[in-house]
């Protein structure tokens, strides 16, 4: 009996709906929009989201699109999930324990850095793709240089660095709203309907 190969469509549209959604949360917090008291419903979105682009990302790897895949992990794995611990665990630390045992968001800042290098690291394989989406890698990975120094230097939520890290999370997250809504029309009309840009390597 020949076995029957199954082919799965791209979960990546799904995926950047979600971060873009996700993304403008994260601009409301690190902006100081909403108070420190949102963080529990903050974690619950992001560990959500996590759980969903990790599944979708591996579809993205089962298809065969490496660079898609991986940046789907990353996301899921260490940016929704990380923070959306993080954010629990600050959490149940303000509940369960005295005010002088605040946590240190130091190793979650020096984790942030790598992120922001590995975001840098992509720059190559995306430009590839698109200037547009190089351009938006560019001002993710500064974004999270931003939080990671902000995270270190222990700067309050709606402050200085935070301040810019939200507003480059907050330009992304429009981005990749619109990115997700080009692999979706595009596909739909199964025709270039909207544009996302060329590339600029060959």
């Amino acid at each position: 009996m020949a076995e029957v190969k199954t082919n799965w469509a791209m979960g990546t549209p799904a995926v950047l709906y979600m971060v873009g959604a996700i993304c403008i949360g994260v601009f409301a917090m690190l902006y100081g929009l909403v108070s420190p008291l949102a963080m529990p419903i903050a974690a619950a979105f992001l560990i959500a989201g996590g759980i969903v682009t990790v599944v979708l990302g591996a579809i993205e790897l089962a298809r065969g699109d490496i660079l898609l895949g991986s940046v789907n992990m990353v996301f899921g794995g260490l940016i929704f999930f990380g923070i959306g611990f993080t954010f629990a665990a600050v959490t149940w630390t303000w509940a369960n324990l005295p005010a002088e045992m605040a946590p240190d968001l130091g190793f979650a800042g020096w984790v942030a850095a790598g992120i922001a290098i590995i975001f840098f690291l992509f720059l190559p394989s995306v430009g590839k793709v698109s200037w547009s989406l190089f351009t938006i890698f560019i001002v993710l990975g500064i974004g999270i240089a931003f939080l990671s120094a902000g995270l270190i230097l222990g700067v309050p939520l709606g402050m200085g660095m935070m301040c810019w890290s939200g507003i480059c999370f907050l330009l992304f997250g429009l981005y990749v709203l619109y990115a997700g809504t080009v692999f979706i029309t595009n596909t739909v009309y199964q025709a270039p309907k909207l544009p996302i840009g060329g590339p600029i390597f060959k």
